[in-house]
């Protein structure tokens, strides 16, 4: 691809990244902050500094911080990538890691990232897993962790195209990163938007598969919907801003697959349920999207089996299946309202204990969706008349 070739041209005009620091945007965060810190001091790479932003803390994150020898810049910056940009001024490493305040690094993660820069990448991401497996959710996103870090993102490597670099634990240098205005503020997710700033600028970014960020995750069903809904809102804000299935070829296999998964995926379990119904539950589970589900579902399970070995997989498929079935459809209607009718998430309830709110369905999108509706109705009547006319 073109823009592969002037990237890795770009790329050796560079120095070669050395130095690394940290930055950990922290949000009431007393209860986990600590053993954050630990797993950064624990890295077998030189950290340079260490840097806790406390955004719009009410608790002890700053003290606590404070108290174990990191830098601490404490403000109100509102957002995840507003707290991260704070810290930018104060870093004179060539490259910088950013942690959320409730993860851990594996103790050689940053050194690995720090490889994948100097083989001339801008930027990089570990895998996640979950810390535990102790609850439905976490189990759920154990097998879901387990199929992006074995299958989707070396997939994605392979047309140079990363969908996100993801905001658990990234690696980014930071002559890039001042070069294109720092963590960008402008959509629900950080993470999925400098992503594709840099795919758009001609950055080369890549995945770290043997580096690790161990994650907290939703403890609560709505947690969950509320973070994947903020996750998926944050994708479709990205596609739009980027124009990113326009970049490149393999940015249009990428995100062509990815949509196309979701909204099959969607429409897949939402007619399972009126087809048992039609067709008995025997003969329906027999029938029902076979031949693709079959192949799906063996190719996930080999995978996460692969990832995770057979007795965690075991123990996290049921919780896996059943939240899969909800969330499959909530993520095609999240698409849908995003793209469709127009209504973006511009907040959510797990930044600063705001409430999520979204923007409205503009007048001028209401008129062409009424016309399309009527059209469509139109078109429905004239091939029932048409019919019966026969």
């Amino acid at each position: 691809m073109r823009s592969g070739t002037n990237v890795v041209r770009g790329a050796s005009t560079r120095s070669s990244p050395s130095s690394v620091s940290l930055v950990i945007p922290a949000h009431n965060e007393e209860a986990s902050i600590a053993e954050t810190i630990r797993s950064c001091r624990a890295q077998t790479y030189p950290i340079d500094r260490i840097f806790v932003v406390a955004d719009n803390c009410s608790d002890r994150t700053a003290d606590i911080a404070r108290g174990m020898g990191v830098v601490v810049i404490e403000g109100k910056g509102g957002s995840k990538a507003s707290a991260q940009n704070m810290a930018l001024p104060h870093i004179t490493s060539d490259a910088v890691v950013a942690l959320d305040a409730d993860a851990t690094l594996s103790t050689r993660a940053v050194e690995l990232m720090m490889g994948t820069l100097r083989r001339g990448y801008a930027g990089t991401c570990p895998s996640a897993l979950p810390r535990d497996t102790t609850t439905p959710y976490s189990r759920y996103r154990t097998v879901y962790h387990a199929i992006s870090n074995g299958w989707m993102r070396p997939l994605q490597d392979v047309f140079g195209r990363q969908l996100v670099l993801s905001g658990m634990a990234n690696c980014h240098r930071v002559d890039v990163l001042r070069e294109v205005g720092g963590f960008p503020d402008d959509n629900i997710t950080e993470d999925f938007n400098l992503t594709w700033t840099l795919h758009r600028l001609g950055h080369r970014v890549g995945f770290t598969p043997d580096a690790f960020v161990y994650t907290r995750e939703p403890t609560s069903l709505r947690e969950l919907l509320s973070q994947m809904h903020r996750w998926t809102a944050g994708f479709a804000q990205t596609m739009v801003k980027h124009r990113a299935p326009m970049v490149d070829g393999g940015s249009f296999i990428v995100v062509t697959s990815q949509v196309l998964d979701s909204l099959v995926g969607g429409l897949a379990t939402c007619t399972l349920v009126p087809y048992l119904v039609r067709h008995g539950v025997v003969r329906g589970l027999s029938s029902w999207w076979r031949p693709l589900w079959l192949l799906v579902a063996a190719a996930s399970i080999a995978v996460a089996v692969r990832q995770l070995g057979w007795r965690t997989t075991i123990r996290c498929l049921p919780s896996w299946l059943a939240l899969q079935y909800l969330t499959g459809p909530l993520t095609a209607w999240w698409l849908f309202r995003e793209w469709v009718l127009g209504r973006r998430l511009t907040s959510w309830t797990g930044r600063h204990g705001r409430r999520p709110a979204m923007t409205p369905v503009s007048r001028r999108r209401k008129a062409v969706l009424a016309a399309t509706a009527v059209a469509a109705a139109a078109g429905v009547l004239r091939r029932r008349s048409a019919g019966r006319a026969r």
